[in-house]
């Protein structure tokens, strides 16, 4: 047992310096025969580890008997040890649900041990896992974790690994230039790490500049993993996969197919079932489309399918429905091809797979199966990503594709009874501004999100406006409808449908066909109504309770919320497929604290609606002053809190903006009395009080606290 001990000892130490082919050498060289279980178990388990390290995965029977030793015995940290190399060996296989649940129980057995170098090496493995399920946030987090961990055991080649690792990540989420930043910050780093790291290193930081635009750069990237010994199987199947990817980048498709073919031929060797298989065939179908060879395309996506169905690889599960769409295409089914877009967009947005959308929308919009403003708007959100991401050929292309057909600009009328604006001035809103008028003119339902009073109604009737759509703009109060009127509410019914119903009455989604349907507090819906919405999404229909017949309707839905829909989806609360629908076109509206270029803009907007004329009523340096003085407020309340004090100030100093000003300044020092004034008006209602102020709910509790007010003094 001594001498065994000993052996082990320097085994570990050349598995820790990665000196895995030693390791090998060292343990191939000793006699198990006369082995106890627990010898044995520990021979199995180190053994496992050296292999896995150097990308051979046959070590299931060794793997097996170490488990069920430790899962008898006393050390936790071994139990651990063979959970964590059971889970990558199940993704090696593409067993991701599995190895998730196996991770998890490895990740409890460490933690109970304090063990900080094995609860990072896991939570690394969970982050990969999270991210082929979409939650990148998780991923990086759970990363970010990881750092901590090795700072305080001071690893500096287990931080350059997990960096390197959250530069993976963000290639892989579409954040290309923030993963080149990484890549490059790491790259003198790099050389410390062993060589299979090294050339993932290498291989992502080559795609990432290829994706980028940057082919010639890729292939010299990509290159460099040649430099290493074909010893590592599965990063050499990785390397045909990347270098099929960039020829099909730089349009050389046959070279694809040759390399790709190559590539899947090792992968099939290694795990016929795993993601080097379905992301290769499924790029050799995309390069088989290039080609015209429609047919062997779609053959070649649908076995990638398959295996993609099986591990749950939602990425490729979304291009092979891309690849789908292109060939139906190619055939002329147009509402085939639209709806298998549509399917391939929707589940990119869930994932986050930001670059992969945005190349599903331009060439979705390249079908000429869609109208002209649908056809803009998806070419609008995809040049956004584009060159947030600096992707310039990308850019290119689509600034050509819009030349053809501009997007119609609306001409404001301010004497139109219809007239909508939205005032923007800082830099982002800006930004907000143009998506929306760019995608105005299409059917896309879009999900306005942002804090109370930041301006979400404003901005969907302005959306509206912009549409050309001549029908109403319905506004639906979503948490105010109970179950039980659900369907008379949105869908209408017929005299006699039930007791109390004396007459026909058209429903609110009907009375939006042609116009804009906005729905307002959405999170907050009942899940019956939720589900009586998607069915009217899905079916494009409605029928009046107590009718018999089906009514068509030309829907397009605004929804808006000021809560976290994400967190209200893993409550229970809010229906995942539902959400996808209405989050076609994501536009987040910041707190007006951060856009304070807006702050004096708005203000003289509101003088001027309450018939302030700034060139009688006082000097501009006066006004100056006072949007200057305003501006350093927080306003809570954001824009709505902002008009109601501009209000107020602009009655009480009947119209003379010095004595806004000093009241301005005067108030400010009053702002315990006001809330308390307003509570005791309100009877100590937060919510009346809320009102009265022009400010939100919190609002009202963050300055009690600020002030100390308690519910004896509301009394």
């Amino acid at each position: 047992m001594k001498v065994f001990i000993k052996q082990i000892d320097i085994i570990e130490r050349l598995i820790k310096d990665k000196k895995y082919h030693d390791a090998l050498a060292h343990l191939d060289g000793i006699d198990i025969d006369a082995f106890s279980n627990e010898e044995l178990a520990k021979y199995n388990l180190v053994y496992s580890e050296a292999m896995i390290r150097m990308g051979n995965y046959e070590i299931e029977k060794n793997l097996q008997h170490a488990m069920e030793f430790y899962k008898f015995s006393h050390d936790t940290t071994g139990f651990a040890r063979s959970k964590f190399l059971y889970g990558l060996l199940l993704i090696s296989k593409g067993k991701n649900i599995e190895a998730r649940e196996i991770l998890v129980e490895s990740y409890v057995s460490y933690k109970r041990t304090d063990n900080l170098n094995g609860c990072s090496n896991v939570l690394n493995r969970l982050a990969f896992l999270d991210f082929q399920l979409g939650n990148i946030e998780s991923a990086i987090s759970a990363l970010e974790k990881c750092v901590d961990y090795q700072r305080s055991l001071n690893n500096k080649d287990s931080i350059i690994l997990l960096k390197r690792n959250i530069a993976s990540i963000l290639f892989m989420s579409g954040k290309l230039m923030d993963s080149i930043k990484v890549h490059a910050e790491l790259r003198q780093e790099i050389v410390s790490l062993a060589e299979n790291y090294q050339i993932h290193f290498y291989l992502t930081y080559a795609m990432a500049t290829a994706l980028q635009g940057d082919i010639e750069k890729a292939f010299q990237l990509i290159s460099k993993t040649t430099e290493f010994p074909d010893d590592y199987k599965r990063e050499k199947a990785q390397y045909y996969e990347y270098l099929g990817w960039i020829y099909n980048l730089d349009e050389r498709y046959d070279k694809a197919v040759e390399t790709l073919k190559t590539g899947i031929e090792l992968s099939m060797e290694i795990a016929p079932e795993s993601a080097l298989i379905s992301q290769s065939k499924r790029l050799l179908a995309d390069a088989y489309v290039s080609l015209g060879k429609f047919d062997l395309a779609e053959k070649t996506a649908k076995e990638t399918l398959i295996v993609a169905e099986k591990i749950n690889e939602r990425v490729e599960i979304a291009a092979c429905y891309r690849v789908f769409a292109r060939v139906d295409q190619h055939r002329g089914n147009k509402e085939k091809s639209k709806e298998w877009f549509g399917k391939a967009i929707d589940l990119f947005a869930m994932i986050k797979s930001r670059y992969e959308m945005a190349v599903t929308r331009y060439l979705a919009a390249q079908s000429k199966f869609y109208d002209d403003g649908e056809r803009a708007a998806m070419l609008y959100l995809a040049k956004q990503y584009f060159k947030s991401e600096d992707v310039g050929h990308y850019v290119e292309k689509i600034e050509e594709a819009l030349v053809p057909k501009p997007l119609i600009r609306i001409k404001h009328n301010p004497r139109d009874k219809n007239h909508s604006e939205f005032i923007a001035a800082d830099p982002k809103m800006k930004k907000i501004v143009d998506m929306a008028e760019n995608v105005a003119q299409s059917d896309m339902t879009i999900l306005l999100t942002g804090p109370t009073g930041s301006g979400k109604d404003q901005l969907a009737k302005y959306i509206h406006y912009c549409s050309g759509r001549k029908g109403e703009f319905v506004t639906v109060n979503s948490a105010a409808i109970p179950d039980s009127m659900v369907e008379s509410e949105l869908f209408g019914f017929r005299k006699g449908a039930f007791t109390g119903a004396g007459h026909d009455r058209t429903g609110l989604i009907k009375r939006s066909s042609g116009g804009t349907l906005y729905l307002n507090e959405i999170a907050d819906a009942t899940l019956e109504f939720q589900a009586k919405l998607l069915e009217v999404i899905e079916t494009k229909s409605v029928r009046h309770l107590g009718g018999d017949d089906q009514m068509n309707i030309d829907l397009r839905i605004i929804s808006a919320t000021n809560h976290n829909l994400r967190q209200r989806i893993d409550d229970g609360k809010f229906r995942l497929d539902l959400y996808h629908r209405l989050n076609v076109v994501p536009i987040d509206l910041p707190p007006l604290r951060k856009r304070p270029e807006d702050i004096p803009v708005l203000i003289r907007h509101f003088l001027d609606t309450n018939g302030f004329d700034i060139g009688n009523n006082g000097s501009r340096d006066q006004l100056d002053l006072l949007c200057q003085y305003m501006s350093s407020h927080d306003w809570t309340g954001n824009v709505r809190e902002l008009k109601s004090e501009v209000d107020r100030l602009c009655f009480l100093s009947e119209r003379n903006i010095e004595k806004m000003l000093d009241l301005a300044k005067a108030d400010s020092l009053d702002e315990k009395e006001k809330l308390l004034a307003a509570l005791e008006k309100s009877g100590g209602s937060r919510r009346k009080a809320a009102t009265i102020l022009g400010i939100t709910e919190g609002g009202v509790r963050y300055r009690m606290i600020k002030y100390g007010i308690d519910h004896d003094e509301t009394a």
